[in-house]
């Protein structure tokens, strides 16, 4: 037959698997995935970086030659046709 005790038993086991679903469904919940790696992304910065790199050389000899201000002014204007 069953009594108090199974009743109260059957409670507290009902109890249990419960808190121990919720902490799974939790846990499931928390772990993030990371994006997949953009690989496009990469290309194009690097791409971007390299250039930057090459307009700065070139700043960077007009600045150092015989007349800086004309140098520059060449960069500014083949700049302006692109």
């Amino acid at each position: 037959m069953i009594d108090s005790s199974h009743v109260a038993m059957a409670g507290i086991l009902a109890l249990i698997a419960t808190i121990f679903s919720i902490l799974r469904s939790q846990k499931k919940i928390s772990k993030k995935k990371r994006p997949p790696k953009n690989t496009a992304a990469d290309v194009a910065i690097d791409s971007v970086q390299e250039s930057l790199e090459e307009e700065i050389d070139r700043i960077k000899a007009a600045t150092d030659g015989d007349s800086p201000a004309d140098d520059l002014a060449d960069l500014g204007n083949a700049r302006k046709r692109r």
